[in-house]
C-alpha cells in the first residue's frame, strides 16, 4: 500500500474510532457512576470473563490490549467530530446511575464474555517479588495449621461423646474439603483473580449488581477476624507462665498480638512473607514431634495405675478398646463439630484469596493447594489419634481449649510438658494469626478497590488502596473489638460456630453456581481444572445439612454450651443480613444523597463547567 493510501486509511480509522460509541462490556472510557468507585486512571473491568489455554488467549489478549488503548486515548481532535455525541457523554457522566443502569451498560454480553481477558491478569503485574509454590504452600498451611488443632478436639469430643465418631469425624471433614478443593480450583483457574469468594460469586450471581459483594463484605469484614486466634494465643500464654488465664490479661495478649502483627505487615511486607515461610514450617515440624510424642507415650503405656490393679490399662488401650461407647444420637451435636472440624481446614482456599500475588497464578493454584491440603490431612489424623493415646476421656472433656498442654504433660511431666510445649503452640498460633491478618487484608484491600467498604471513595482520592494498610487496619479494628466487647464466657467456640456457619452458605452457592456455569452454554465457562461431580455434589449436600441440622432443637443441651441451640446460626445470618442493609444504602440511599448534595451551590459550578466544556 502506498504512503497516500496508509495515510487515508489512517486517518478513516481514526475518524470511525471517534464517531462510534464506546464499548461497555469491560472498559471505563468516561467518569465512573458514584455507585462504584474505582482509582482514578484505573481501568475497570466486571470480571465475567474466563480463561481459557494460554495459548489460545495469548493472541487475543494481545490484540485487547492494542484495542484497549486505542479507545482509551480519544484524541481531542476527534472529539469534536461529533458534537451532540460529546454534549451527551459529558452530560452523562454528571448522572446518578442506579445499579441496575449501571449493570446494563456495563456487563459484557455473554458472547463477549469468553474473548475477554481476565481483570487483572498476572501479566499486568510485576513479576518480581511474587510468590512461587514454596511461599504459597506455607501461606496455606500457616492459615490452615495454627491453634485449631490444639483447641479444637476437646470441643468435637463433647459434642460427638465417643474416641471412634470423633476420630471419623475428622476423616469426614478431610474428605469435605477436597471435594471443596476441587470447586475451589475448578473457579480459581477459571479466574485468577484475588479476592477468593467474592469474585466467584459475582461471576454467578450478577443481578442485583454487587448484592453478593455486600453480602460476603459484611461476612469477612465481620467474622473473617482473627479474634477467636488471638484468644487461644492469650491462653496458651498464661498457661505457660504458669498464671491463671482470666478475662482481661488473655485479653490484652491478645490485643497486643494482632496490633504487632498488623503493624508488621503495614510496615514490612516483604518481612512479613518470610516470616510465615517460617513459622509455617514450625508448625508442620510441630505436628511431627506431636505425632511422635504420642507414639512414644503409647509404648511408654501412659496413664496405667503406679499401683497394681485388676485393670492395669494404659490410657490407649482403654481409649481404643471400645471405639464408640457413649456416641451422641442427637444430629445437631454432629453437625455442630462437623462445622469446628471444617474450621480447621477452612484455610485450604486461602490461596484463591491471594492469587494474583503468585508469579504463575494457574499453575501455582494447582500445585499448591493439593499439596498443602494432603499435608495438612494426613498430619490433622495422626494427631487425633496421637491425642487419644495419651490423654484420657475424662482429660478431654474438661481440657477445653488446653488440651494440647494436657498432651505434653502426660508425656514428658509437668515440668517440660507445661512450661516449654506451650511456647510451640504459641509459636504456630502467631504464624496462623500473621497468614490470616494478610490473606483477611488482601480481601479488604480488593473490597476497597471494588468501592464497597465504607469511605472507600475518599481512600481511593488519596491512592490508599494501592497499600495494603487499609485492609490491614478494618481486620485489626474490628479484631480488636471483638476481643474486647464480649462478656466473658466460652467465646472461642461460639466464634468458632458463626464464623463456620456463613462458610457452609457460601460453599453452597459457589458449588451450585459452578454447576449452573458448566451446564449453561450462554456462560462459556472454561477453566484450567475441571471438577468431577460427585465432589461437588458432596461438597454442596454436606453443607446443605450443615444449614439445616443446627436449626433441630436436640433432646439434650450441649455439654459444651450455655446459648440458645440456635444462637450461632441465627447470629451468623444477622451478620450476612447486614450485607443487604448496607447494600441498600450503598446502591440507593447513598447515590440519592450525593444527588441531593449537588443540587445545591455545587451544582452551579457543575454547569458552568458543562457550558463551558460545550463551548470549547
Amino acid at each position: 500500500m502506498d504512503p497516500p493510501s496508509q495515510i487515508g486509511s489512517f486517518w478513516k480509522a481514526s475518524i470511525s474510532t471517534a464517531l462510534s460509541p464506546p464499548r461497555t462490556n469491560s472498559i471505563e472510557i468516561d467518569q465512573l457512576p458514584f455507585t462504584t468507585r474505582r482509582r482514578s486512571g484505573a481501568v475497570n473491568q466486571i470480571n465475567f470473563a474466563e480463561t481459557s489455554d494460554a495459548s489460545h488467549h495469548h493472541s487475543e489478549d494481545t490484540s485487547w490490549d492494542h484495542e484497549r488503548k486505542a479507545i482509551s486515548t480519544k484524541p481531542t481532535r476527534f472529539n469534536t467530530i461529533n458534537f451532540s455525541s460529546r454534549r451527551q457523554s459529558i452530560l452523562s457522566s454528571f448522572r446518578i446511575q442506579t445499579h441496575d443502569d449501571y449493570f446494563r451498560e456495563r456487563q459484557p454480553s455473554l458472547s463477549e464474555s469468553g474473548r475477554l481477558p481476565l481483570s487483572p491478569r498476572s501479566s499486568d503485574f510485576p513479576q518480581e517479588s511474587k510468590m512461587g509454590v514454596f511461599s504459597a504452600v506455607n501461606i496455606i498451611l500457616g492459615k490452615t495449621v495454627g491453634v485449631g488443632i490444639y483447641s479444637i478436639p476437646s470441643s468435637v469430643f463433647n459434642s460427638v461423646g465417643s474416641v471412634g465418631a470423633s476420630i471419623l469425624l475428622w476423616v469426614v471433614g478431610c474428605l469435605i474439603s477436597y471435594c471443596g478443593l476441587a470447586v475451589y480450583l475448578d473457579l480459581g483457574t477459571g479466574i485468577p483473580k484475588s479476592g477468593g469468594e467474592r469474585v466467584y460469586l459475582e461471576r454467578i450471581y450478577r443481578k442485583p449488581f454487587k448484592l453478593v459483594s455486600c453480602i460476603f463484605m459484611a461476612y469477612v469484614v465481620l467474622l473473617g477476624i482473627s479474634t477467636p486466634i488471638c484468644i487461644i494465643f492469650g491462653e496458651y500464654t498464661m498457661y505457660g507462665f504458669g498464671i491463671v488465664p482470666g478475662r482481661w490479661n488473655v485479653r490484652s495478649v491478645a490485643f497486643i498480638t494482632i496490633t504487632f502483627i498488623c503493624v508488621l505487615h503495614a510496615r514490612f511486607p516483604r518481612f512479613g512473607q518470610r516470616m510465615i515461610n517460617f513459622l509455617s514450617i514450625s508448625a508442620i515440624v510441630m505436628l511431627f514431634i506431636l505425632v511422635i510424642s504420642g507414639i512414644v507415650g503409647a509404648w511408654m503405656r501412659v496413664g496405667v495405675p503406679k499401683h497394681p490393679s485388676d485393670q492395669n490399662l494404659s490410657t490407649a488401650q482403654k481409649n481404643f478398646s471400645n471405639l464408640f461407647a457413649g456416641s451422641s444420637t442427637q444430629p445437631y451435636n454432629y453437625a455442630t463439630a462437623l462445622i469446628k472440624v471444617l474450621y480447621c481446614f477452612r484455610g485450604y482456599s486461602t490461596a484463591n484469596q491471594v492469587v494474583t500475588d503468585f508469579r504463575n497464578p494457574i499453575q501455582t493454584l494447582k500445585v499448591a493447594a493439593p499439596l498443602a491440603l494432603g499435608i495438612i490431612s494426613i498430619s490433622y489424623i495422626l494427631v487425633i489419634i496421637s491425642y487419644f493415646l495419651v490423654v484420657s476421656t475424662d482429660d478431654f472433656r474438661i481440657s477445653g481449649v488446653i488440651i494440647a498442654g494436657h498432651f505434653f504433660r502426660n508425656v514428658f511431666g509437668p515440668v517440660v510438658g507445661e512450661n516449654v510445649f506451650p511456647f510451640f503452640i504459641m509459636i504456630n498460633a502467631f504464624g496462623n494469626i500473621a497468614a490470616t491478618c494478610y490473606a483477611q487484608a488482601r480481601v479488604n484491600q480488593e473490597l476497597g478497590k471494588e468501592g464497597l467498604i465504607p469511605f472507600s471513595s475518599w481512600l481511593t482520592k488519596k491512592k490508599i488502596w494501592d497499600t495494603p494498610t487499609p485492609g490491614l487496619f478494618i481486620h485489626w479494628f474490628i479484631s480488636v473489638l471483638v476481643i474486647i466487647l464480649p462478656p466473658p464466657g466460652q467465646i472461642y467456640d461460639f466464634l468458632v460456630d458463626i464464623g463456620g456457619y456463613p462458610i457452609s452458605i457460601i460453599s453452597v452457592a459457589i458449588s451450585l453456581g459452578l454447576i449452573y456455569l458448566r451446564n449453561c452454554p450462554q456462560e462459556n465457562w472454561t477453566s484450567h481444572f475441571h471438577a468431577k461431580y460427585p465432589f461437588i455434589l458432596v461438597f454442596a449436600a454436606s453443607n446443605c445439612l450443615l444449614l439445616v441440622i443446627p436449626w433441630i432443637k436436640p433432646t439434650l443441651a450441649r455439654a459444651d454450651s450455655q446459648l440458645q441451640y440456635y444462637a450461632y446460626p441465627a447470629t451468623a445470618l444477622a451478620v450476612m443480613g447486614s450485607g443487604i442493609i448496607y447494600w441498600g444504602w450503598w446502591a440507593y440511599l447513598e447515590p440519592l444523597l450525593e444527588k441531593m448534595a449537588r443540587s445545591g451551590p455545587r451544582a452551579n459550578r457543575n454547569n458552568l463547567f458543562i457550558s463551558d466544556t460545550l463551548e470549547d
